[in-house]
């Protein structure tokens, strides 16, 4: 996904519902990423690093190792770096057993740096920085992409842990000196290995200290110790996200790899401040408080970290014509992404939906929602309304009837619910006639707030600014045809595809094997491909790929792993896995019919029988 183009008016807008953001679980990850960063930096703080004749003293007090010796002060070496991420915490577990008075501390550096959870399990996602080679002579190899590996593997070397605790209080006094610092960066590139292993050493740390200057750990570390004047995301890729964004808020040069070089800011008195001050400024000033700066950092961490949908949501709410379409393959989950949405706008957690569902609900204190679902013969009367008849006994009358859309609206306009949020959601809009359905809601769409006459009723009617339409469709439906230009003009439309990440959630509650269930998400990714990949003659586009929902129903076909040995423990007989013959059944019953469905008069054709026969074996094994 591109990056967000983070307009004034988003960031305002998700400024505004930064307690939603940051309570929609989605997000906790992120969220409690940043809190743990904040408690380490402030554990940090509290230390006191000295570096006195040869010798290391913490809190006055000289530390050595388990075995009695000094740790080194000399720089990193440039050994070759082949530890992946499986290994990547053993250097934190020997950089604890050598200094057991700082363990917890030692833990927390070098969880922050990696990205680790509690078990040693390195987050990719939420990594500070990563090692990636770019060129043979890059300066700047270390890189902030937050994907490829950890900035050093053998995070025991030498007195890395020291240097760091060093290195963040003389950023905090503002006496940091690079080209002096005893925290030098690990170099992974093998172009260094060249000339004798005598002269690595020689060779590496210049390059080590220049990237020091102009990337991590530098920009992080100011960032954090300045925590309550400059804006700190949580990791550099989110930084990073920040400024490379097509016509930013505030745009320096942004160089090749990282997107920002901290020369642009050397060149301007206070640099860092400066750049975080134009971003906070952007906010109405009356809207901030105590905390603000931390929860702008925390907002930014989020949306420019993650690749998640109330990025773009985020439009619906302020700007525009506060309509949006989300539309996609079938099975995307795109009414399931309505309800979250309205979860979003009201603020409300998913057990309070009932409580403000509009007509029976209980409660109004922050709006309603509801939601309507179209189909061919629903009509202008149901929605807006109209004359309708009624029987009564043996005699048919008729009167005037209000539709759902327009007392829904009359609610949301009454005295009292201005600053209220109102969500009118219409399931499967494309599979009614629209244009008779909505009448003189086309203009009243386009220009909200201003009355206009409704046939049959005295009094005029109006879209009020505080209520929000959200219709979902699917892309193959044959009826979107009916979606003319003149209605899609007055809607923003979110596309919402297949999502592996969703589908690998929805079914982590049942307790599938890991790697059982790693394999199912590679064959749903291989059936997705296949149907695209135009040398399969398919001849399918991407909204005809398998929505993940249809995946998912492989829950209703899942088996317990047979007990290993005589073990009866629990644990081993809560374990599911998918088998063969799950698979079978999830093809024969769920996804073979809904092929059958796209390919149309197509499946007679013998190359296509073919394609099918392949492609059950591919994704059953039998």
């Amino acid at each position: 996904m591109p990056v967000m183009n983070l307009t004034k008016e988003k960031l305002v807008s998700l400024w505004r519902m930064r307690k939603t953001i940051f309570n929609n679980p989605d997000n906790s990850a992120i969220c409690h990423r940043f809190d743990f960063i904040k408690k380490t930096f402030e554990d940090i703080m509290f230390h006191e690093v000295v570096y006195k004749d040869g010798a290391v003293f913490m809190d006055d007090e000289q530390i050595l190792m388990d075995d009695g010796s000094a740790p080194s002060l000399h720089y990193f070496g440039c050994k070759k770096d082949e530890m992946t991420s499986p290994f990547a915490f053993d250097g934190i577990r020997k950089m604890e057993k050598s200094f057991p008075k700082f363990k917890d501390l030692i833990t927390e550096i070098g969880s922050m740096l990696g990205g680790f959870d509690k078990n040693g399990t390195m987050k990719g996602e939420y990594r500070i920085i990563s090692n990636k080679i770019t060129d043979s002579n890059d300066s700047g190899t270390l890189i902030s992409e937050g994907q490829v590996r950890h900035p050093s593997s053998h995070f025991a070397d030498n007195n890395y842990f020291f240097n760091v605790v060093d290195t963040v209080k003389s950023i905090s006094l503002d006496s940091f000196d690079p080209e002096n610092s005893r925290l030098v960066l690990r170099w992974p590139s093998t172009n260094y290995y060249r000339y004798s292993p005598e002269k690595v050493d020689e060779q590496a740390i210049p390059f080590q200290r220049k990237a020091l200057i102009g990337r991590f750990p530098y920009k992080f570390f100011y960032m954090w110790t300045h925590a309550k004047d400059v804006i700190h995301p949580v990791s550099l890729m989110a930084y990073r996200n920040l400024v490379q964004q097509k016509d930013s808020l505030i745009k320096y040069a942004p160089d090749n790899n990282m997107g920002q070089d901290y020369s642009d800011f050397i060149k301007i008195d206070d640099g860092w401040n400066n750049y975080s001050q134009a971003i906070a400024n952007l906010i109405p000033e009356k809207e901030r408080g105590k905390n603000f700066m931390e929860e702008l950092s925390r907002l930014l961490s989020v949306v420019m970290t993650l690749e998640q949908d109330v990025r773009d949501y985020s439009e619906l709410l302020e700007t525009g014509n506060k309509a949006l379409i989300l539309w996609g393959p079938p099975g995307t989950g795109k009414t399931y992404a309505a309800k979250e949405l309205i979860q979003k706008t009201l603020g409300i957690k998913q057990e309070e939906m009932s409580d403000y569902l509009f007509d029976n609900g209980k409660k109004d204190d922050k709006g309603k929602w509801t939601i309507v679902q179209f189909h061919p013969s629903y009509s202008y009367e149901d929605f807006i309304g109209g004359i309708s008849p009624r029987l009564e006994g043996n005699s048919l009358s008729y009167f005037l009837k209000e539709g759902v859309f327009k007392r829904f609206c009359d609610y949301a306009a009454e005295k009292g619910n201005e600053e209220k949020k109102f969500v009118f959601v219409i399931d499967e809009i494309n599979r009614a006639d629209l244009s008779s359905v909505l009448g003189e809601l086309m203009y009243a769409l386009e220009y909200r707030g201003e009355e206009i006459r409704l046939s049959n009723f005295k009094d005029p009617f109006k879209i009020p600014g505080n209520v929000y339409l959200i219709g979902t469709m699917n892309s193959v439906d044959k009826s979107l045809a009916t979606f003319d230009l003149a209605l899609r003009r007055r809607f923003a439309f979110f596309k919402v595809m297949p999502n592996m990440k969703a589908l690998e959630t929805i079914l982590a509650k049942y307790n599938i094997k890991e790697d059982n269930l790693q394999d199912f998400i590679d064959r749903c990714e291989r059936l997705n491909r296949d149907i695209i990949d135009p040398q399969k003659q398919f001849r399918l586009s991407e909204d005809y790929q398998i929505g993940h929902a249809y995946f998912a129903k492989i829950k209703d076909f899942l088996i317990f792993e047979e007990e290993a040995d005589e073990c009866n423990s629990e644990e081993t007989q809560s374990i599911r896995i998918i088998n063969s013959y799950g698979l079978e059944k999830l093809w024969l019953y769920h996804l073979l019919p809904l092929l059958e469905e796209y390919l149309g008069s197509r499946i007679e054709d013998a190359e296509i029988q073919q394609l099918l026969k392949n492609e059950e074996y591919i994704f059953t094994g039998i």
